[in-house]
């Protein structure tokens, strides 16, 4: 059954989810890089091999790849708001696979 604004019920919850990830939650359009790296203190473990393992994020601006560490602190964060972005994504293609369905049987007025 279609409600009064010509979305089908799937529709107008994949829009409901994206409007709270949106307003609500935060998202970041990154791929995670997990890169070992030496601190600089020469008594530290890392200076006898055991480097330190970070997280960075990568993507592409302009042609070219971009890399921002990720403290620590904020690791569990950003890790949500990349999985909210790959959410996003999704409910938008679903969005979009309804509206073409919709042109094709000349569902909209």
């Amino acid at each position: 059954m279609k409600h009064r604004t010509g979305f089908s019920p799937q529709q107008r919850k994949a829009r409901s989810e994206l409007v709270k990830l949106i307003h609500d939650k935060g998202f970041v359009r990154a791929n995670p890089i997990m890169m070992s790296r030496v601190c600089g203190n020469p008594n530290c473990r890392c200076a006898k091999g055991q480097k330190h393992v970070s997280l960075y994020l990568s993507h592409s601006e302009e042609g070219s790849a971009k890399k921002l560490f990720v403290p620590k602190d904020y690791e569990e964060r950003v890790r949500k708001w990349m999985e909210n972005y790959q959410r996003i994504k999704h409910l938008i293609e679903e969005i979009s696979e309804d509206i073409w369905e919709g042109i094709k049987e000349r569902r909209f007025k």
